[in-house]
């Protein structure tokens, strides 16, 4: 994965540091880069097994990222929605092994697709939770209902993404 914020630079967004998140609006001080450090961190709330277990670890990535498109690559979001769709919709039981059998099914689709986006929803429009609300959950349990209301929000705020999340998550389907 590309540094996130020469991705930033190569999709010509200028990097709040200061106050809160200029995509997800969480309420912090540094601005995305602390929302960046807070994500890489908030996987890490429950131990490693539980994460793969309640599929936490994938669904905050997923959320983070399609919260934050603007500092991902172009293909990203039919990943991380795609992922989402299997995970939440067609309740794959998911593992790091799956993630690069899904990547190279976007690759293949991509073929295909050369010139198809998901159009991310507009800033302040992807789901109300954020990195600050999964962060300050107190409880295991807690934890566990914020990343799966958190995923399920910013999944459904790419309705405009769901027939391409579908059409991958049945290719994904056939290989496994």
């Amino acid at each position: 994965m590309q540094d996130w914020r020469q991705q930033a630079t190569e999709n010509h967004i200028t990097i709040v540091e200061t106050g809160e998140c200029q995509f997800c609006r969480a309420p912090l001080q540094e601005g995305v880069s602390e929302c960046v450090a807070i994500a890489a961190n908030i996987t890490h709330k429950i131990n490693h097994a539980d994460g793969i277990k309640n599929k936490t670890i994938f669904l905050c990535v997923d959320a983070h990222t399609l919260q934050h498109t603007e500092i991902h690559g172009r293909w990203s979001n039919h990943f991380h929605l795609s992922r989402l769709q299997l995970i939440l919709n067609r309740k794959i039981q998911w593992n790091y092994e799956l993630s690069p059998l899904l990547s190279r099914t976007i690759d293949e689709y991509k073929k295909a697709h050369p010139e198809e986006r998901i159009l991310a929803p507009k800033i302040g429009q992807r789901g109300l939770l954020t990195v600050y609300d999964i962060l300050n959950a107190k409880e295991e349990r807690e934890y566990i209902e914020l990343v799966n209301q958190w995923a399920k929000a910013v999944y459904d705020s790419y309705a405009n993404g769901h027939g391409i999340a579908e059409k991958i998550a049945y290719l994904f389907q056939g290989k496994i």
